[in-house]
Order: structure tokens, then sequence, then C-alpha cells
């Protein structure tokens, strides 16, 4: 993973992620990162009148210059990569997606500056992950970087996918970290035994895996609340979840286990998507 996008919205939960992903940047090796910032022209109130799109993109552009510099400044041995600035007009969740494309690694806030769409459609994080070209890592607001020494992988049948199995191999071959593969069982989910032997095959297909694993089973009403238990419990630094990509009106109406714990998340969480090669 050489190339990291870090989408920024002034935030704290921003300038959060940012510094989590310098620190993860300097563990994996990584090259280079760009630092976006994306925003909407908003009216001033006074007639609906919005200000020339040229004088919001300079002062934006500004924001945002003062804003990695204020990063570097609180970073006294510096970066570890070159970071660059872009700054793109339109709906934030639509552009980071779209700039995703040619990126290893999307690494944002869980919590921002969202304001009322946010409240009506879902986090911006969260249809990010949806949708995105390449893996997604959210970082919770209050969470500092640690050392990815344990990974809790969302067990369910789906997940087991030869694709999402293999993108979770050559993630943990920057860490090897012991990953948990957890399912947490609800009345009506598929008995976990069918899902353990389709996991074991991915698993070994080309011999044992280069990471110690294990597997449980966490019985609880709610994937979200039994996950983030286990992860709590074992002292897990990641949790990862496979999902497939949506669209924006597909990913406003409908209510996945993934789009929940992006919400709910107090542990980085990783997604994966089953449909990307």
């Amino acid at each position: 993973m050489k190339n990291l996008l870090i989408p920024v919205d002034f935030s704290n939960a921003s300038r959060n992620a940012f510094q989590y992903a310098m620190e993860l940047a300097a563990r994996i090796g990584a090259e280079q990162a760009k630092l976006v910032h994306v925003f909407l022209p908003e009216s001033s109130g006074e007639a609906d009148f919005i200000p020339p799109v040229n004088a919001l993109m300079e002062t934006r552009h500004k924001l945002l210059n003062d804003f990695l510099e204020e990063l570097i400044s609180e970073s006294p041995g510096g970066l570890p990569v070159d970071v660059q600035t872009e700054l793109l007009v339109g709906f934030p969740a639509d552009e980071i997606a779209s700039k995703s494309e040619g990126y290893d690694l999307v690494v944002m806030g869980t919590t921002g500056d969202g304001g009322v769409l946010e409240r009506v459609f879902g986090s911006v994080s969260s249809s990010v992950s949806q949708r995105a070209g390449c893996p997604v890592l959210l970082i919770p607001k209050d969470v500092r970087y640690a050392p990815i020494k344990h990974m809790v992988y969302a067990s369910h049948y789906d997940a087991h996918h030869e694709t999402v199995v293999k993108k979770l191999i050559a993630f943990n071959r920057l860490f090897n970290a012991h990953v948990h593969f957890v399912h947490v069982q609800r009345n009506k989910d598929i008995p976990f035994e069918k899902e353990q032997g389709k996991l074991f095959e991915e698993l070994f297909e080309q011999g044992d895996p280069p990471f110690a694993f294990e597997m449980a089973e966490v019985k609880d009403d709610s994937v979200v609340e039994g996950l983030s238990a286990y992860a709590a419990a074992h002292g897990a630094q990641v949790i990862v979840m496979a999902t497939r990509h949506r669209g924006f009106w597909e990913n406003i109406l409908h209510s996945s286990q993934t789009k929940k714990m992006v919400l709910a998340a107090e542990t980085p969480l990783l997604i994966l998507h089953l449909d990307m090669d």
C-alpha cells in the first residue's frame, strides 16, 4: 500500500485521522499521501446568493494549506511521506469515492462536520465505505494509532469469498497480526459450521496462512454490538468487514450491518469490497 487518500473537513475527527494515517504510513512503508478536501458551495442566506466559485475556491485552498501546515507543525519529526493537497467541488461522498480510484487505501474519520445532510442520509464515511474504489480504513474520532497486533474479522458466508479473503491476507502481511474470525450468531443465521468449512477452504488454498488465527462464535441479537464487545475484550486494534459496492440511492436506502458499524464504531474499521478485484 504505497498511496494513501486522506479526506479532511478540518474537524478534530479528520485531524485525528490524518495523524493516524501518518503513523500507519510510517509502519507500512507508504510513499505518498493526498490530503483532499471537498466542499459544496452554499448560499449566504441573502436571497440565496452564492459567492463566485473562484472566490470560494481561493478561501478553501488557503484553509486546506493552513490545515496541512498546522498538521506538519504538530509532527516534530516531520511527516513520514510526501503529502500533497487537492481541493474538489461537489458532494463529498461522490467526489471522494470517485477520487479513490487509483489509490491503495482511503483513511478518514468517522465523525466530521457533515451537517443536516449527514444526519438525514447517514455519514459521508459510511457512503464512501460502500462506494470507494479501494479499501477504506475508518478512524473513530478519539482513537490514536497503536501497532496492529489483533484484528477481528466479521465472519459471515459472503465474507469468505475468495476475493476478500485474499485481500485480508495481503493486508495482514503488513502487520502479521493475530486474526480473530468472529461470527455473531443470530436466530436465522447460517450455521457457523458451514461458514467454517468455506473459510478453511479459502485460508488454506495456497498452504498454511502466513499468520496466527482463531475462530470464535458470539451469540448476540446485534452484529454491531457483538463484534464491538468481542474486539474490546480481546484488545483488537482493527475490525475488518466485507461489503458489496452500492450506488448512491441504494446506499441511502439499504440498512447494512457495515453501515450500522460505521456509524457506531469505537475501533478502527477496515472495509474490504466483495465485488472488486
